[in-house]
């Protein structure tokens, strides 16, 4: 059994739905720990993998299929949902060092503000 990283992107969205059909069967476990990355273990290779994917997908979607270790590091990931921290209370329940970023003396940070703001412009 080998433990593959699958990451998809989709000019639609109606496929992603479909591609994680695909995934879920061809996986005896697995992860969604982002939107469009999964972490699998199968007995198939990566090939056969995306073979299997192909059918769901058109030239306008990417994917990338390759085998993975066992070691993971993760950050701001949520295992089946594939969702993102976005509320400060939830981010600085997990952190400590989010608190010192998202909030001085329980007011809104200027970082925070800044990584928020709409109308940044690159250096």
């Amino acid at each position: 059994m080998r433990r593959y990283l699958i990451c998809c992107e989709f000019h639609r969205e109606r496929r992603a739905i479909r591609a994680a059909d695909c995934i879920r069967r061809l996986a005896t476990d697995w992860e969604h720990p982002m939107t469009g990355v999964w972490l699998i273990r199968t007995d198939a290779t990566a090939t056969e993998i995306r073979a299997a994917l192909m059918q769901e997908l058109t030239f306008r979607d990417r994917v990338l299929v390759c085998e993975a270790g066992e070691e993971v590091a993760a950050f701001n990931t949520c295992e089946a949902g594939g969702e993102k921290v976005s509320q400060i209370a939830d981010a600085r329940s997990k952190s400590q060092i989010l608190t010192a970023i998202f909030s001085r003396n329980g007011k809104a940070s200027r970082h925070l503000k800044a990584a928020t703001a709409r109308n940044l412009k690159s250096a």
